[in-house]
């Protein structure tokens, strides 16, 4: 057995190398070694003294060691420059690779890649993996689809190419968490089932890019002092949600697939079958994670497809550019800056603004009165009136929380609006409203005439006036 310091213990699994990802208390290690009688019952020792009372280093029993390392082909024990040792769990995968065919495992991956050019994208990045495992690619993968795609089928073939030891399959509990020490060291991370940005009440982002990028982390354990490891992880992500991580234009560690086809309604003309049918057939009958016999073969050929495919080091440490991370890219937007580019896309711009402030319950006091959303007799809409469109564009899209009014406001001069006020209202011109006459100049107002009913939003019905009714006039 092998011993860490502050009281905490790494027990050995019976016949095999690794060991288990929580620690021990030190009362923990002595029943453990004596239920495998390597220490005498309690009640023999001398004075009742413990021998691992005075340290960690116990000769024939246990030895020290100082952290955690997953490096592999290296020993079981790695020296430290400060001659402490660490644990190296690392265990040589059981899986053969052998020449052979892999279409269904091509199938696979081509459906979560979307195209040939990005399976191509990540079989270089895969083969990297393989090929030097101890490396991290400094990049990242983020599977989106509906449930079913086979995003744990991808995984769990990962995991036999690379060894089920060295592979774990983390979710959002664990990100929440400070403790990292039960994933931090392996060689491939999976995190499924991530939330949507807003529902989680932050990012991702920020706090996954040491273990995608750092050369070295640190390890944090309950009751253990935080020790640095060096970084391996190559990094999967998954989820059914539209917006898990915040995705900033100049990113350069996220490739995102995002196959929106729902597996039960395509059906693969060569197979006769569904893709859920088809990812159900891979497994053995009666179980949810063993392989058939015939697929655990094409994964044995596509181990050895990736032990000797050239890889193109360029491409690894650059993401791939689609469709999908362009639209992750928007999403991630600031919610103000989403806002106005829906509406300079909009063929209805006007139209648009009304259809999300009707999200708020309470729209019509503003929207539906007689005098309408609008400043005096412009087209400029009031802050009120805005604000509520952006509140409603929040909850149509699923955002947590709208900005807060004033900043909201403040965005818009510099996108080309224009201030307009007068005594009862103030508001702003929209840039398809804005005429030569109305250009912002070196005032930031234009005061233009009391509002009148004329001013109401287009789209609603106004009010007449009561001369309008006594003349006879339309509305």
């Amino acid at each position: 057995m092998k011993v860490v310091p502050l009281e905490r213990y790494l027990s050995r699994r019976p016949g095999g190398r690794s060991f288990s990802s929580d620690f021990l208390t030190q009362k923990a290690a002595e029943d453990y070694l004596i239920l495998r009688q390597l220490l005498p019952p309690r009640d023999s020792w001398p004075r009742g003294a413990s021998p691992l009372a005075v340290g960690p280093n116990v000769p024939q029993l246990c030895v020290g060691v100082m952290g955690l390392e997953c490096r592999p082909n290296a020993p079981e024990l790695l020296p430290r420059e400060d001659e402490t040792l660490l644990v190296n769990t690392w265990e040589a995968p059981t899986l053969a690779p052998e020449p052979g065919d892999w279409a269904d495992v091509r199938r696979v991956l081509l459906w979560l890649a979307e195209d040939d050019a990005g399976l191509d994208w990540l079989l270089n990045w895969i083969a990297f993996k393989v090929q030097n495992p101890g490396s991290k690619p400094g990049t990242a993968v983020l599977l989106q689809g509906p449930p079913g795609t086979g995003k744990n089928v991808l995984y769990r073939i990962l995991a036999h190419v690379l060894g089920p030891a060295n592979c774990v399959q983390i979710g959002e509990a664990d990100l929440a968490k400070p403790y990292n020490h039960h994933f931090a060291t392996k060689l491939l991370v999976f995190a499924n089932e991530l939330l949507d940005n807003h529902k989680r009440g932050g990012s991702l982002g920020d706090g996954l890019k040491a273990t995608i990028t750092d050369g070295e982390v640190f390890l944090e354990s309950k009751g253990v002092a935080r020790t640095p490891a060096v970084n391996r992880v190559a990094l999967i992500a998954a989820t059914n949600r539209s917006k898990p991580i915040e995705l900033e234009e100049s990113d350069r560690r996220w490739t995102v697939f995002h196959n929106r086809t729902k597996p039960a309604e395509y059906q693969h003309p060569d197979l006769g079958l569904s893709h859920r049918d088809f990812l159900e057939s891979l497994h053995a009958p009666g179980t949810d994670d063993a392989f058939t016999r015939e697929f655990m073969r094409q994964v044995a050929a596509f181990a050895y497809e990736m032990s000797t495919r050239a890889v193109d080091m360029k491409r690894v440490r650059r993401p791939h550019t689609n469709a999908s991370r362009d639209e992750l890219q928007q999403l991630s937007e600031p919610v103000t800056e989403q806002f106005l580019r829906e509406l300079s896309e909009s063929p209805e711009p006007d139209r648009q603004l009304y259809n999300w402030a009707t999200h708020v319950p309470y729209f019509a006091s503003i929207w539906t009165t007689s005098t309408g959303p609008r400043v005096g007799k412009t087209q400029a809409l009031t802050n009120d009136a805005l604000f509520m469109a952006l509140v409603g564009f929040c909850k149509s899209t699923g955002q947590k929380h709208a900005p807060q009014k004033r900043t909201f406001l403040a965005a818009l001069k510099p996108a080309g609006w224009v201030e307009q006020r007068d005594s009862k209202a103030r508001g702003w011109l929209p840039p398809w409203h804005v005429s030569g006459s109305d250009a912002p100049s070196t005032y930031d107002a234009k005061v233009v005439p009391f509002p009148s009913a004329s001013n109401a939003h287009p789209h609603v019905a106004r009010t007449r006036s009561l001369r309008d009714r006594l003349l006879g006039k339309p509305s």
